[in-house]
């Protein structure tokens, strides 16, 4: 019988324990390994056309090039999940199937289906838990709980470190792989017409996909930026931070392997110590978001916090597209917003004042705008994305707290002081000075002098921040009941 390793979003050749198990086993007991990708339409984060579905396409064209240099084959199955995945199980006499475990939806609902198939063929599903520092079911509090704290959860995880195994980097032989049939051996249509558009081919203009793109920028970040990422990381117009977070979205880059990478590096006096905690530490909040996401599974669509289920949302269309095409007239909000729709990234920074504007300013509840970021991220994680949205609302775990909002024109003036974030992103206010760049609005006359027409060529504010958070306190303050909030 042959094993089947299925693929969700570990689009590497190193490091994956499901891959090198079943190779091992096919070495000692015959019978080949199949290693595939289902690729869905209707089971993909963001939508069949979202910027992760583009991105996934690039991936798993780079993916399937280099396992054939190495010997290998990676077949692409398109269709519904479940009808192919048991499809290929009956056709190719597969005995067991290996994946790696993956939190959160549509990965939640295709494993269930998986299970389903392979109980019904009789056959074993064998899941791995190689994309998370420790098994999230290992890290709990005394009460055998597990943290809604980001803080005690990491002190937590670093009191448990030596527990975190390095994962092999070598799979085994990939000559074991069998070949794609035909019908499988390409990218599935949809894909390949997605990747023809317009807007695709921009968004991918400076996006380069792959495992070994990914490592290389690892060590380049970890060499020369690393030691200035404290300090640094929340000013987005510096090339601060590392960028790897869609690679190790999409799995490219092992979490694990990047954590035991930096440890001996720090070990070796290979990188600056406070430079690299102070990024692990970043890393540990991907990890706290999977550990939610696996103890609330709910969590990805509902408040962690369920009396702000009974939040007075706004339904407010108009609103909401202002926010979505940078049109706010908030020059800091609008230039995350352009980024993203450009680039398929933002700067984390950016992002928080983003949601802040569009959760407390606009009162939209925080499910459009992660719907939003599903669509055009890249990185468009089901735990981050999810976490960090709530974070912001004020209804999740270790959350922002719900009388707390970001003012975006103070936290442009800090963090964009010269305004050459802004000015990257909203070119027709790239003649205003330091001081009327974050709040045109409040320096009409150098607006008029510069030739910059409020209202025309770039919009006026949409809202009143100094109202809006007013109104959102009092919204709040309306909906509390004894003993639900402190």
């Amino acid at each position: 019988m042959n094993t089947l390793v299925w693929l969700q979003r570990e689009l590497r050749t190193t490091h994956l324990p499901a891959l090198q198990s079943a190779l091992a086993h096919s070495a000692q007991h015959g019978g080949a390994v199949i290693l595939a990708y289902f690729h869905d339409p209707a089971q993909t984060v963001g939508g069949a056309q979202s910027a992760n579905t583009l991105r996934l396409a690039h991936g798993l064209t780079y993916l399937r090039e280099r396992i054939r240099k190495l010997g290998g084959d990676l077949w692409i199955v398109a269709g519904d999940f479940e009808r192919a995945l048991e499809g290929l199980i009956r056709t190719q006499q597969i005995g067991a199937v290996h994946y790696t475990y993956q939190p959160g939806e549509p990965f939640q609902t295709m494993q269930q289906q998986a299970l389903t198939v392979c109980r019904r063929n009789k056959i074993a599903l064998q899941p791995f838990f190689s994309e998370s520092l420790l098994p999230p079911d290992s890290v709990l509090n005394g009460q055998g709980k597990p943290y809604a704290v980001f803080t005690p959860f990491y002190k937590a995880l670093q009191a448990q470190a030596a527990r975190i195994e390095p994962l092999d980097e070598a799979v085994g032989d990939w000559s074991r792989l069998k070949p794609a049939d035909p019908a499988c051996s390409v990218l599935p249509e949809s894909l390949q017409a997605l990747m023809q558009r317009p807007w695709a081919q921009g968004l991918m203009a400076n996006e380069t996909p792959g495992e070994v793109a990914a490592w290389a920028r690892l060590q380049r970040f970890a060499q020369e930026d690393m030691a200035d990422y404290a300090l640094q990381r929340d000013f987005p117009a510096l090339p601060a931070t590392s960028a790897l977070s869609v690679a190790l979205h999409f799995g490219e880059l092992n979490v694990r392997a990047v954590y035991c990478y930096l440890l001996a590096l720090q070990e070796a006096g290979g990188v600056d110590s406070g430079g690299s905690q102070a990024w692990l530490r970043q890393l540990v909040w991907r990890e706290f978001a999977r550990y939610l996401l696996w103890h609330a599974p709910h969590s990805q669509f509902e408040p962690f916090q369920s009396k702000f289920a009974a939040m007075p949302w706004d339904e407010d269309a108009a609103a909401l597209q202002h926010w979505q095409r940078g049109q706010t007239g908030i020059p800091i909000v609008d230039a995350g917003m352009r980024e993203l729709w450009q680039t398929g990234t933002m700067h984390n920074r950016v992002r928080m004042l983003v949601a802040s504007l569009l959760t407390k300013n606009l009162n939209q509840n925080w499910r459009v705008g992660q719907a939003w970021f599903d669509y055009t991220l890249f990185d468009a994680d089901p735990a981050n994305n999810a976490m960090g949205w709530q974070w912001v609302a004020g209804c999740g775990v270790d959350a922002s707290p719900y009388y707390r909002l970001f003012n975006p024109v103070l936290q442009s003036r800090k963090f964009d002081e010269q305004g050459d974030y802004i000015r990257r992103w909203l070119p027709e206010l790239r003649r205003l000075s330091a001081k009327a760049i974050h709040a045109p609005w409040e320096q009409p006359l150098e607006c008029q002098m510069k030739g910059v027409r409020l209202g025309v060529d770039y919009p006026l504010p949409i809202v009143d921040l100094q109202a809006s958070r007013a109104a959102h306190l009092q919204r709040v303050e309306a909906m509390k009941t004894p003993g639900n909030m402190t």
